[in-house]
Formats: C-alpha cells, sequence, structure tokens
C-alpha cells in the first residue's frame, strides 16, 4: 500500500512541475523550513502561491508555522544554556510555541526578492494550548533561480505586537520554488 501511495504522490507531483501553468500569467509555489530564533530558537515551516502580475511583482497567499515565543511587553528578555535544550528546540514552533500564520503576501523580484506580508497570527503555549489571535508581519529578502524547480533562502522578520503583548523572530529558511 505505502508504494501505491508514493508512486501516486510522485506522480502529481512530476506533473505539477513538468506541465505548463493552466491559467494565464506565470504562477510560483514556495515551500520552505528552517530556524526560527526569538527568545530561544525553534524550528519554521511555510509555504506560499504567487500569481505574478508583472515580470517582477507576484501577489499570493502564505501559510506556516514558526517559534515565537509570547511574553508581557515590559518583561526583559532572558538567555538560558542547556544542554537538553538544543535537541528539545528542534520541535519547538511546530509542537509548542507556536505561531500559526495566514495571510497575503507581495514578492518583488525574480532571483533576488523582496517580500512582506499581513495576517492573522495565533500563538499557542509550551504546552500546545491556545493562547492568542491577532494581526502580525513579516518582511524579507530572499534568493532563488529562475528554471522550474529551484532552491531557494529567505531571511525573514516577523511580529506581531498588541498593546499587552509581543512576539517577533527571525527566520532563517530553505527550501524550493516551483514555477
Amino acid at each position: 500500500m505505502r508504494v501505491q501511495t508514493r508512486a501516486v504522490l510522485s506522480i502529481l507531483l512530476f506533473s505539477l512541475i513538468a506541465s505548463p501553468a493552466a491559467a494565464d500569467g506565470r504562477w510560483r509555489l514556495s515551500l520552505g523550513v528552517g530556524q526560527s530564533v526569538s527568545e530561544g530558537h525553534g524550528s519554521t515551516a511555510d509555504a506560499a502561491a504567487y500569481a505574478f502580475v508583472s515580470p517582477v511583482m507576484g501577489l499570493g497567499l502564505e501559510t506556516g508555522v514558526s517559534y515565537m515565543k509570547e511574553h508581557e511587553r515590559d518583561r526583559s528578555i532572558a538567555f538560558s544554556s542547556g544542554g537538553g535544550a538544543a535537541f528539545a528546540s528542534l520541535t519547538d514552533g511546530i509542537t509548542r510555541n507556536r505561531a500559526y500564520f495566514l495571510g497575503p503576501a507581495l514578492r518583488i523580484g525574480q532571483a533576488f526578492y523582496a517580500v512582506v506580508s499581513g495576517g492573522l497570527y495565533e500563538f499557542s503555549d509550551n504546552s500546545g494550548n491556545f493562547m492568542d489571535t491577532r494581526w502580525g508581519g513579516s518582511a524579507g529578502l530572499g534568493i532563488t533561480g529562475n528554471g522550474r524547480f529551484e532552491p531557494r533562502g529567505e531571511i525573514r522578520y516577523r511580529w506581531a505586537n498588541d498593546v499587552d503583548r509581543t512576539a517577533s523572530a527571525i527566520q532563517f529558511s530553505v527550501g524550493f520554488d516551483f514555477h
């Protein structure tokens, strides 16, 4: 059963990459994973789809999860060091201290690009329980190729603040762009 599922998924992925776009214009799907640094560090995973309305400007939608530790505004940042914390932090951002984001995005550029986004952020605590939902945004720079299937690298700053609480993170991610 697993072999059949893998074969079907492989055929579908190949057909997406090899076939021309069904709509007018150019489309791009961007997938990435990496590190997110807030008060500590954890994982990040994101996906975005862009429709290029001109050769250098794409409008789209992005979603993903990222490690963003939420805290009260007047609290100072504390740094900790622990041997076991490095391994446990690999799942932070996916299982706990998570910020799930969804919103519109603007991408300007081709091989070297700038990206900005805004949207709704939903936060969870260290136990994975829901904490808060509020508006936030991101801005960053990236580099990729112009082929149909290209690797990409991106650095981004994400923030979601309100009157009482704040959360922000710097993300380093790598992934692939599908044209």
